[in-house]
């Protein structure tokens, strides 16, 4: 398992890119395998940001 550490302001960002390829994978009704990483991607990033709180 990889450990990375991210300042608030790069997760956010890192957020905001995942959430953008989501939507463009949703809108286009696309499952490719990268699908289910950036959904994990995406809710381990929510879940430190709402820890750091």
């Amino acid at each position: 398992m990889i450990s990375v550490e991210f300042e608030r302001i790069e997760a956010l960002e890192l957020l905001g890119m995942t959430l953008a390829h989501l939507n463009d994978a949703e809108a286009r009704s696309e499952m490719s395998p990268r699908v289910p990483r950036l959904m994990a991607i995406r809710d381990k990033l929510a879940q430190a940001l709402r820890e750091e709180l």
